[in-house]
């Protein structure tokens, strides 16, 4: 018995010896990815000015090539380490814990101070697809009475066709056409999927109306209404704050070209818990109306040109950087009624190694766009946010369940996207 409880007490002491060892395991691989969170990979700072790195003493940072960077500074104390560049560029510093472990490497982006004129002005917008979206495969009736499925397993949501029969074709007609000239045959189709391009071939069926068809269901273009969030003094713009995602498979649509469009609010329907507001528009699409051309369209957000950049008179404002921006009070400089207008916000949080359009919590406390919107609605995704005099960013998200809240964007990764 003596024996048989000795070996208990064994078995009990290294288990909770494994447990103590996994416990300092996970603790320390929360531990590090906490450190990979909190230190940035990239860092914009303006020439000549001082940057906060850390105010870990336990991370310590080198100048990663020293004959490459004459004109960045490291100047590390017990409680904090900040970094100051002299001449434009990128520099990379590697932070290392205790100085001796590699933690990561961070490059810093050195630049002049920009400044852009926040906007604010809800633009429509039309874009068309570089080949048609295919948003699904359908059935199709046969003059057989059969029921076949020829493009099921073949073309996937969200491809994109380019080719019939090795011609190029931009527009849905110009599809149908293509389809229509070999009734009943095999159609090679040349797709793109995400970022292969591939050869199939479709088997069309002889539809019951006489038509062929090869049961696909495809867009060619799509527009609504948003908010342009900055012009730059050479014409450039930026906007919404997010991507134009195709409504039926959310994904980015892959771009042809596209245009904006000025816009007239007719009405604004107030966000609610569980249903998100909307802004309701005219968009009257006549070459006058034109105001710029789309040239690009990310995941945070559309650029190009404005055709009249100095149409109107223009206040410029620095761009705040990410380390700039502070928790409190903020403004949304919007047109909800007539003209651009700051409403009182709320940065709640700020998320500063953020690479998406997600870096900030925001919070609308303005009475009358509370009156007005009910909070943030769809439409105001590019509304410039302002602090301290600098943009700090935009507008993109609304919390479904709480339209007084949403996300917003930092400005210097819309800048960064629009390059």
């Amino acid at each position: 018995i003596a024996m048989f409880v000795s070996k208990r007490k064994k078995i009990y002491r290294y288990g909770l010896l494994a447990f103590l060892v996994l416990d300092l395991v996970v603790l320390g691989i929360l531990a590090w990815s906490r450190l990979q969170r909190e230190i940035p990979d990239k860092i914009w700072t303006y020439v000549g000015r001082e940057e906060l790195l850390t105010n870990s003493s336990l991370i310590k940072y080198s100048k990663k090539e020293e004959k490459a960077v004459e004109a960045l500074h490291i100047n590390q104390t017990s409680d904090k380490t900040t970094v100051v560049l002299e001449g434009v560029g990128m520099y990379e510093v590697k932070a290392r814990l205790f100085g001796v472990l590699p933690v990561k490497d961070i490059q810093v982006q050195a630049i002049e101070p920009i400044e852009v004129a926040p906007s604010g002005e809800p633009v429509g917008i039309y874009v068309e697809t570089k080949g048609l979206l295919v948003l699904s495969t359908t059935s199709v009736e046969g003059q057989d009475g059969l029921i076949h499925e020829p493009a099921t397993n073949i073309v996937m949501t969200g491809d994109y066709i380019l080719k019939v029969e090795g011609i190029s074709v931009k527009t849905i007609q110009e599809f149908n056409q293509a389809v229509q000239k070999r009734k009943g045959e095999k159609i090679a189709l040349h797709i793109r999927r995400g970022k292969q391009n591939l050869d199939v071939a479709v088997h069309s069926v002889l539809a019951k109306d006489g038509s062929n068809k090869l049961g696909i269901w495809v867009r060619e273009d799509t527009q609504g209404i948003g908010t342009m969030t900055y012009i730059t003094k050479n014409g450039k713009f930026g906007a919404l704050g997010h991507g134009i995602t195709d409504a039926d498979t959310g994904t980015l649509m892959d771009l042809r070209g596209g245009e904006l469009y000025e816009t007239k609010i007719l009405d604004i329907i107030k966000g609610q818990k569980g249903a998100p507001g909307e802004l309701e528009g005219y968009i009257n699409m006549v070459a006058k109306e034109c105001i710029g051309k789309i040239d690009k369209n990310t995941s945070l957000g559309i650029f190009g040109t404005i055709f009249e950049p100095d149409k109107q008179q223009r206040k410029y404002y620095e761009v705040g950087l990410r380390q700039d921006i502070k928790t409190g009070k903020a403004w949304i400089y919007s047109n909800m009624e007539g003209t651009p207008q700051k409403y009182e916000i709320q940065i709640e949080k700020i998320n500063r190694t953020s690479k998406d359009n997600k870096g900030m919590v925001i919070r609308v406390t303005d009475t009358r766009l509370l009156k007005l919107t009910g909070g943030i609605v769809q439409g105001m995704s590019g509304s410039p946010i302002l602090q301290d005099g600098k943009l700090a960013g935009a507008v993109t998200h609304v919390f479904v369940n709480d339209p007084t809240r949403g996300y917003g964007i930092f400005a210097e990764n819309m800048l960064d996207a629009a390059r």
